[in-house]
């Protein structure tokens, strides 16, 4: 039978996690004590898929996972799914917030409930544990009076444990994000995708422009990014980017090609369907949204009237440094040599009438060959 591995014991958010992934599908879930523990199921095939979380609302990501994926490369990602995520605070019996003096959960739940800690539970001493159904199962098994657990609602009712009190987190509307790994990569079908990757960066100037100019250029939106010490030496960065895409897209296989030229290295952590929050059916038209797809129409507009200034800032520097040198090591201009069939073929993945852009584009180089002739 299908077997998953999710972080241990039962009861964990992990655990719901892995649940709501199956839906009415039938597997074995395996509890692991550790994350690694998770990938290392996976990797020796005792499972055929893990569950881990990757980024919370509250605290962000879940750096530990980054890491881990970023390191065991044996693993690809192979669907993310969003969790709702409601803290309770439990103690074996009903006693009063003032009595208790010890508080026992994940790092993650502790950061999670920060500012009902320090507003409800001043004098409390955190107490990091592996998870948060462990933090249950420790609180039923070795708590004493004054000691309590944030945790979830299944954990209470597994362990027999009193409620406290409950959404004990700083944001009503919690949520984690987790994804499914294995070890096939996911092949691209119908629908809307998700990249996830981590480049190393070499450490100049404008390192970090040299990366996301790529992904302008070519369209692609990137719905996450963020950096994580390299863990060679300080100043040494790792750029965590979640696209929307798959890596078999043309766009996208370009950007990867310049990316792996142009940086230290590059690795694809999965490509996978996107998550839906709310399926494209049950979405209604309303002003609000025309609205928003106006002042996107706008934005991009004004972005385009932008670059093109930019473009002739540099045109015109072109043209100052081409009348610095002698004759013989003058090249025709770079807008000679531009190739209109490249352009043409750009058009054509974006969805545009070749005939319109090559028009249009040859315009605009007249315009600027005028200017760096100047």
């Amino acid at each position: 039978m299908r077997k998953i591995g999710y972080l241990g014991p039962q009861g964990t958010f992990s655990d719901q996690a892995a649940q709501q992934y199956l839906g009415e599908e039938q597997a074995d879930l395996v509890p692991c004590n550790t994350l690694e523990d998770v990938c290392r199921s996976v990797i020796e095939g005792v499972c055929s898929e893990g569950i881990l979380p990757i980024e919370n609302l509250i605290e962000g990501s879940v750096n530990p996972v980054l890491d881990l994926l970023l390191e065991t490369p044996q693993v690809t990602i192979q669907a993310e799914f969003m969790l709702p995520i409601s803290h309770y605070l439990l103690a074996q019996s009903e006693i009063s917030l003032s009595e208790i003096k010890t508080v026992l959960s994940h790092p993650q739940a502790l950061s999670q409930c920060r500012q009902y800690l320090a507003s409800h539970l001043p004098q409390a001493i955190l107490v990091p544990v592996e998870s948060t159904a462990l933090a249950a199962k420790r609180l039923a098994e070795e708590g004493g009076h004054g000691m309590a657990a944030i945790a979830p609602l299944a954990s209470a009712n597994r362990y027999g444990l009193a409620i406290l009190d409950k959404n004990i987190q700083d944001q009503p509307h919690n949520c984690t994000r987790f994804v499914v790994i294995g070890t096939e990569p996911v092949p691209m079908k119908n629908g809307t995708y998700k990249t996830s990757m981590a480049v190393s960066a070499i450490d100049c100037p404008g390192a970090l422009h040299s990366i996301l100019k790529e992904f302008a250029w070519q369209g692609i939106n990137l719905t996450r990014i963020e950096s994580r010490p390299a863990k060679t030496y300080l100043g040494e960065y790792i750029f965590y980017i979640d696209l929307e895409g798959h890596r078999c897209q043309p766009e996208v296989a370009e950007v990867l090609q310049k990316l792996a030229d142009e940086s230290r290295g590059i690795s694809i952590l999965g490509s996978y369907p996107a998550s839906q929050r709310v399926p494209v059916q049950e979405q209604e038209p309303s002003m609000a949204t025309l609205q928003s797809l106006r002042a996107d129409i706008d934005l991009i507009d004004r972005q385009l009237v932008q670059l093109l200034g930019k473009r002739r800032k540099l045109v015109k520097r072109v043209g100052e440094v081409e009348q610095q040198v002698s004759v013989k090591e003058l090249s025709p201009p770079r807008e000679q040599q531009v190739q209109v069939a490249a352009i043409r073929q750009l058009a054509v993945q974006q969805g545009l009438s070749p005939d319109v852009v090559e028009k249009s584009y040859r315009l605009l180089l007249d315009y600027f060959v005028e200017i760096q002739m100047e």
